[in-house]
C-alpha cells in the first residue's frame, strides 16, 4: 500500500479506503464515518493514534494533517505482522457476514485484547471452511487440523460473554465431555435420550490449536499488545459447565499456561455467571468442584 505520496486530509485518493480498512483491522475505530474513502478528522484522529501506539509520535501532539509515506508504512508492517501460521490456514473473513460482531464496540485496541478463550463447538461442522462462515468466532479448528479465520483479532464477538471485550475465541470442532470418562458430562442434544459419545482429540487438531493459540500470541505482541491469559468458556457462563472440557484444556489451555507463560486467572476466576476450573480440570485446584 505505501507510496511516496503525501494524503492530506479532504482526499478521497483510493489509498485512503485501504489504510480505512487497515486501520479497523489493527483495532482503531472509525465510529461515525467507518471505511468511507475519503480523509477526514475521524481517520486522521485514528491514524494518529495508530503512530502513538508504535511509538511513532507523543501522545500530546496535534492531530495529523495528512498521512505520509512513513506512515503508511507502518501500517503495512503492522497489517504484515498478522500474516497466518504455515499450514493449513484458510481465511473466511471476507466471506462471514460479522453478524455476531458487538454493536455497542465493534473493535478493541491491540492494547486491550488480553486473552485467548477455548470453545468447544458441540456438534461436528466438518471440514469445509465455508461450513465455518455463520460461526461468531476468531478462528476454528477442524478435526484434520484446518485453522479458520471468520475474524481479525480486534474484532470484539459475541462468543464468551464477559470476556468478549478481551478475548479472541478458538472453537475447536466437535463434542467433548465435561470430564473426561463421566458420559454425563457430554452435552446431548435430548438428555432423554443421549446418543453420542465424546470425541477423541486428533493430534492433528491439538496441534492446530496450540498453533492457533502460539500465533495469536505473536501478532498480539507484534502489534504493541500482550496476551497475557488463558480462559475457557465455562469461566464466563455457568451454562458452559463442560466448555471446552477436560481433554481439551489439558492439551491446549495446560498447555498454553506451561510452554506460553499464560495464566488462567487462577483458582478463583470467574467472569459474571462463570464457573470456575474444576479439579478434574486442573490438579492445582483441589477445592474446585466441578
Amino acid at each position: 500500500m505505501s507510496t511516496t505520496r503525501l494524503l492530506k486530509k479532504g482526499s478521497r485518493d483510493p489509498l485512503v479506503l485501504d489504510i480505512q480498512t487497515k486501520l479497523l483491522a489493527l483495532g482503531f475505530a472509525l465510529p461515525r464515518f467507518g471505511a468511507d474513502g475519503g480523509l477526514g478528522d475521524e481517520t486522521l484522529a485514528a491514524y494518529g493514534a495508530f503512530l502513538v501506539a508504535r511509538g511513532l509520535r507523543a501522545a500530546g501532539d496535534e492531530l495529523p494533517g495528512a498521512i505520509t509515506p512513513s506512515g503508511m508504512a507502518a501500517i503495512d508492517a503492522a497489517v504484515q505482522a498478522q500474516t497466518p501460521p504455515p499450514g493449513n490456514y484458510f481465511d473466511e473473513r471476507a466471506n462471514h457476514p460479522h453478524a455476531g460482531r458487538s454493536t455497542a464496540q465493534p473493535f478493541r485496541s491491540w492494547a486491550k485484547t488480553t486473552a485467548v478463550v477455548l470453545h468447544q463447538t458441540a456438534t461436528k461442522l466438518g471440514e469445509s471452511p465455508a461450513r465455518w462462515r455463520p460461526v461468531p468466532i476468531h478462528l476454528g479448528i477442524t478435526r484434520a487440523g484446518k485453522i479458520i479465520q471468520l475474524y481479525d483479532f480486534t474484532e470484539v464477538c459475541n462468543h464468551a460473554n464477559g470476556l468478549n471485550g478481551r478475548g479472541v475465541g478458538i472453537e475447536i470442532d466437535g463434542y467433548f465431555a465435561g470430564v473426561e470418562g463421566r458420559l454425563e458430562t457430554l452435552w446431548q442434544p435430548d438428555r432423554k435420550n443421549p446418543v453420542r459419545k465424546p470425541m477423541d482429540l486428533p493430534a492433528a487438531q491439538r496441534d492446530a490449536a496450540r498453533a492457533a493459540v502460539a500465533w495469536i500470541v505473536q501478532v498480539v505482541a507484534a502489534n504493541g499488545g500482550r496476551i497475557t491469559h488463558i480462559h475457557a468458556h465455562r469461566q464466563s457462563s455457568a451454562e458452559r459447565q463442560s466448555d471446552p472440557g477436560s481433554l481439551i484444556w489439558k492439551e491446549v489451555g495446560l498447555w498454553a499456561q506451561s510452554s506460553l507463560g499464560l495464566s488462567d486467572g487462577g483458582a478463583g476466576f470467574v467472569v459474571g455467571s462463570g464457573l470456575k476450573i474444576p479439579k478434574e480440570w486442573d490438579p492445582r485446584y483441589a477445592a474446585n468442584r466441578y
